[in-house]
């Protein structure tokens, strides 16, 4: 493996640790709604819920629909973020078996940019019962990726889009 490509994976972790919308920070000092709080007890991780709906200004004034547009939102531009990263990996990747991974996982990710990106044009049209599907596609993706590449882990997207299915269980007859 090369000096190169070990420098730019490091650089790729500390870049995802310093620039993305920090997820980690603590929202508590943040009363959260009712609508937020009956949606992140329903998540796996009712922190990460919280801390990462209230990075959107509009999450304290949201209703079903605006939580909806935040939640995919969040999803799409983390997509969006992480699939230029993986091109910019595989642009400078050299060994084979990195390259191989990293195809696999700009496919993943092409895959769940284009779902999340329907799902953002269904909710423009108010269709809803497509939503989960197209938050599980995007989750199974990214699972994919990890799986054919470890160093790309899958934790906040799938995190996210368990986000994702649950509001727009709100729209499906499973929301409370």
């Amino acid at each position: 493996m090369s000096t190169s490509f070990i420098f730019l994976v490091f650089f790729f972790i500390i870049f995802i640790f310093t620039n993305h919308p920090s997820y980690a920070a603590d929202y508590h000092h943040h009363p959260t709604t009712l609508l937020v709080d009956q949606v992140c007890n329903k998540t796996n991780n009712y922190t990460f819920c919280v801390n990462a709906l209230y990075t959107d200004p509009r999450t304290p004034e949201a209703d079903s629909y605006t939580l909806a547009y935040i939640s995919f939102g969040l999803s799409y531009n983390t997509a969006t973020d992480t699939l230029r990263r993986i091109t910019e990996l595989l642009n400078n990747a050299t060994a084979h078996h990195n390259r191989r991974g990293l195809k696999r996982c700009q496919k993943d990710y092409n895959e769940a940019v284009a779902a999340l990106g329907s799902a953002l044009n269904d909710l423009n049209s108010e269709t809803f019962f497509t939503l989960p599907g197209y938050a599980n596609t995007t989750s199974r993706s990214a699972e994919d990726c990890e799986a054919h590449y470890k160093p790309l882990v899958s934790t906040t997207i799938k995190s996210l889009c368990d986000i994702c299915v649950v509001v727009a269980n709100l729209f499906n007859g499973g929301g409370s």
